[in-house]
Order: C-alpha cells, then sequence, then structure tokens
C-alpha cells in the first residue's frame, strides 16, 4: 500500500512535459498492406520518389503553348500574333515544336512541346482568323507550366515514416507508381473497466447503485479511431490482486493496456499501484496537467 504522499499529485506534468520524455521500447511489427487499405496506417519508413513527378512538363491552363518572349509588350491595345501550328492531344506525346512567332494549342494537363517556355491561357487570346491568334497579355517563362520534378525529383521523401497516411498522401504514391506499403502494425490496446458498481452494458435491469459499463466502448471506438485494434479485457472488481493478475494475462498480447477509473486518489483507487507491481517501465505520470 503506498503512503498518502504518494498518492497526492503534486508532480503533475503537463501533456507536452510526458510526450517529451516518454520514450516506449515497444513498437509493433511491420506489415506490407495495398494502397487500398493504407489510410491512417503508419509507415515504418520514408516513400522514396523512384522517379520525377509528374513526369513531364504540363500546362496547368486550357490556352497555347509559346515563346514567352514572343509576347513581350503586348497589351490589349497593342496586341500580338502569334501562328497556330498545331495541338497537344491528352495523353499524347507533342507532335509539333514551337518555333519563334508560333504557337501550340494546349489543354489543361497536355503535354509542354519542345521550343516552348510558357503557357498563355484562353483567356488572353482570341482567334482573329483560320490559323491566327491575337495575344493581349504577355507571359513569363515558366508560367502556366508545371516542371517535370515539380512536384518531386528522383529520390526525394515524398511520404515520411511516422505520420498516419492521409487520402493526399495515398494519391501521391499513386502518382509515383507505389501501390503497396511497409506499414506498422495495428497496436492491439486492451480496454479493462474496473469497479465493483460496473455491470455490463447489455444489463437488462440495473440494482441500486449499479451503472453500466459505458467507458468501454467509448473507448474502443477512440482506439479504432487512433489506428489500433481495441480488445475487451472485461469489468474488474475493486481487488487489487485481481486487476493485477488480469493485467499480467492481457500483456504478452497486448500493446497498449488502458484501465478506466481507479487512478484518482480514494481509498479504493488501486489502479496506479497495480500498474507499478508490474515492473518497467513503471509509473511514468500519475496526473496530467490538461
Amino acid at each position: 500500500m503506498a503512503d498518502a504522499a504518494s498518492r497526492e499529485f503534486f508532480t503533475t506534468r503537463t501533456v507536452a512535459e510526458a510526450l517529451a520524455g516518454f520514450r516506449p521500447d515497444r513498437r509493433t511489427r511491420t506489415e506490407t498492406v495495398p494502397l487500398h487499405r493504407a489510410l491512417r496506417r503508419v509507415p515504418a519508413e520514408p516513400v522514396i520518389a523512384p522517379h520525377p513527378l509528374p513526369g513531364f512538363p504540363r500546362s496547368t491552363v486550357d490556352g497555347y503553348a509559346v515563346r514567352a518572349a514572343d509576347t513581350y509588350g503586348v497589351s490589349e491595345g497593342l496586341p500580338g500574333y502569334l501562328t497556330v501550328t498545331g495541338s497537344v492531344r491528352m495523353g499524347a506525346a507533342p507532335q509539333d515544336a514551337v518555333r519563334a512567332g508560333c504557337a501550340v494549342a494546349m489543354p489543361t494537363g497536355g503535354v509542354l512541346p519542345p521550343g516552348a517556355d510558357a503557357v498563355v491561357m484562353l483567356e488572353y487570346t482570341a482567334e482573329v482568323m483560320p490559323g491566327t491568334i491575337e495575344v493581349v497579355r504577355p507571359v513569363a517563362p515558366g508560367e502556366g507550366v508545371v516542371r517535370a520534378d515539380e512536384d518531386a525529383r528522383p529520390g526525394d521523401e515524398i511520404i515520411p515514416s511516422g505520420r498516419p497516411l492521409r487520402p493526399q498522401d495515398l494519391g501521391m504514391l499513386a502518382a509515383a507508381g507505389v501501390t503497396s506499403v511497409t506499414v506498422r502494425k495495428r497496436p492491439v490496446v486492451t480496454i479493462f473497466s474496473t469497479g465493483d458498481e460496473v455491470v455490463p452494458a447489455d444489463t437488462p435491469e440495473l440494482k441500486p447503485g449499479q451503472v453500466r459499463d459505458a467507458t468501454a466502448a467509448a473507448l474502443a471506438a477512440l482506439v479504432a479511431d487512433a489506428g489500433g485494434e481495441p480488445v475487451f479485457g472485461g469489468i474488474m472488481p475493486d481487488d487489487p490482486g485481481a486487476l493485477e493478475t488480469a493485467l499480467r494475462g492481457a500483456l504478452p498480447s497486448s500493446d497498449v493496456l488502458v484501465i478506466s477509473a481507479g487512478s484518482s486518489v480514494g481509498a479504493r483507487d488501486e489502479t496506479a499501484n497495480a500498474v507499478a507491481r508490474l515492473g518497467r517501465p513503471g509509473i511514468w505520470c500519475h496526473g496530467l496537467a490538461i
């Protein structure tokens, strides 16, 4: 039995303090999962770009691929005129190069043809006669264009380790041709409820003083929402020996143990002592300032 002084919350830690020094040795093993099952899983190692992304220079607007120098000085009052020598089809390599004084029609996402260094938006052009466009706004080199390696260069880290994968991460991986990811296995979290007054949630009729176990269901949902696999350990009576035995039995198959209630400073609150008797690392923090 701990003495009264050890049961008081004289040394509470902030959440930041508790997390800063907490370095558990245990890590879940790894497994490889296909991309469609990787949402919110945690990569065990960084994912590296195998090639440039997007892989080719492309237009970001509908318009005309041009040499930027051919548009310098143009305006609505003094438009420039370019000869249209061809057009780019989506999903195909350009068939026409852009020469001085010429332009090639471009769809959004199309491959930038050789010789061009910018794309002027369709809104700033007008077809004045078949094969000739009027340009009323200048463009700078690189305007309206995404470089071949703008998203990532070969060898760049496109996904870090240790952070749950988001939908946009899966999109990036798919664009890079990565169809499976090595991730940490979901941690198994065993949840125990404690208290002589607590009864299963499916108890049809409560006796005086009894409460249904609502906490275990809520904790299990939180665990699943955070990416873990919840396991129900059962309801433990207010008996330190029984709780310790249950915790020891669950340790080998669990990555995390969650005990609901019994961690305050009352005479019946023996959870901390039961945990302390399990061995290293012992009680890291008894009281969080939140």
